[in-house]
């Protein structure tokens, strides 16, 4: 494809499945081509040169299109006039891939049989709820799940009241953050990159969770720029300078997520959102990841 960002993304993807794959006898994975097939190649590529030289291990790949019109050109035969390309032609003809057309939910990840699931959500779409809670499905796997979402929407009537009201106050990328963080803290698993990029000339992000001992430790994997809410759309790097989330004091705040207290008794007891306490656990969650 001859996109340099998301030539880029798609290196960091592939470099974070050849770390995942490591000492594992089996793997399913899931992904969204559309009409680019390279992180599917490599996937198979990879798996060919296990088997023969290293590493073999078991391989189920599905793959998912929701566009009927795409999904029919991509099944058109070589031989015919228009056929699909010839890279998406050799993957579906690998064993152990199954393409289906239909749109990708808990189930679909749920029903894979491997408990190793590495798993690219490349739905450059709105950030609804349905999308953003595919990241629960991790619970009791190992995983490496990489979403990325548009971050210029403007019908949010999909999209999860959390992540409009931290939005609002704050921006669309630290809001998408946000959520996800504060299930993957839930789930036990860590932040690996997050960080925004404009592709096609829209403005996009892109986030990496994981709780697989392989990808963790490799900081060449770990591009983290966050978003101040202080200055709308004004990039920071966590690593450089301290994040401040609030003007007000939220020590007490920290103090009680660390003891587990409810969400409810929270905001209650210290008059604040959902979307503020939300962003509470995000920042855990990335200091934790430093």
């Amino acid at each position: 494809m001859n996109n340099t960002v998301k030539n880029a993304i798609r290196h960091l993807v592939c470099k974070a499945y050849d770390a995942f794959a490591q000492n594992k006898t089996d793997i399913s994975v899931i992904s969204l081509p559309g009409s680019s097939w390279e992180f599917e190649k490599y996937v198979i590529n990879h798996k060919a040169y296990g088997d023969t030289f290293k590493n073999k291990y078991s391989l189920e790949m599905s793959l998912f299109e929701c566009d009927s019109q795409q999904y029919q050109s991509n099944l058109r035969p070589v031989s015919t006039l228009f056929p699909h390309n010839k890279t998406s032609a050799y993957i579906l003809n690998c064993s152990g891939v199954t393409y289906k057309n239909e749109y990708i939910n808990a189930n679909s990840v749920k029903s894979l049989k491997s408990k190793n699931i590495f798993a690219w959500f490349d739905f450059c779409g709105n950030p609804t709820e349905h999308n953003l809670d595919l990241i629960k499905t991790a619970k009791d796997r190992t995983v490496t799940f990489i979403f990325t979402f548009n971050t210029h929407w403007r019908c949010d009537s999909n999209i999860s009241p959390i992540v409009i009201n931290t939005a609002n106050e704050y921006n669309k990328g630290y809001a998408i953050q946000c959520y996800l963080l504060t299930l993957a803290i839930e789930l036990g698993l860590s932040l690996v990159w997050s960080f925004e990029y404009v592709s096609n000339h829209n403005p996009m992000m892109t986030i990496c969770v994981s709780n697989d001992m392989n990808v963790l430790p490799i900081r060449s994997l770990q591009v983290k720029d966050f978003i101040t809410h202080e200055k709308k759309d004004k990039k920071i790097n966590l690593n450089k300078t301290k994040l401040v989330l609030n003007k007000r004091e939220l020590s007490a705040v920290y103090a009680d997520l660390k003891e587990r207290v409810s969400d409810s008794e929270i905001c209650n007891k210290y008059n604040i959102s959902t979307g503020t306490l939300a962003a509470c656990k995000a920042w855990m969650t990335m200091w934790k990841a430093w």
